[in-house]
């Protein structure tokens, strides 16, 4: 009789165990490289952008023209 509760204890810890196990594993591995590439194509795509608003921004300001200072006040607020 002690020998079937103690198969029966060992199966029911071994239920509860294995699936605690798998869920605390299922976010590493592979996905985290990934996603690090992705955010720096991010990163690297916002870095040319800005520097290509700032390079039509001193022509326009080296030409003597108005510059659209909606854009400017856009990009303080999220420097911010």
């Amino acid at each position: 009789m002690k020998k079937l509760l103690t198969i029966v204890a060992i199966a029911a810890a071994a239920v509860v165990a294995v699936p605690m196990a798998l869920a605390q594993n299922a976010g590493q591995g592979q996905p985290t490289p990934q996603q690090g590439e992705q955010a720096d194509k991010a990163q690297a795509e916002a870095d040319a952008k800005a520097k290509r608003r700032a390079a039509a921004t001193a022509e326009m300001k080296a030409k003597g023209e108005q510059v659209p200072q909606k854009e400017e006040e856009e990009e303080a607020r999220k420097k911010r």
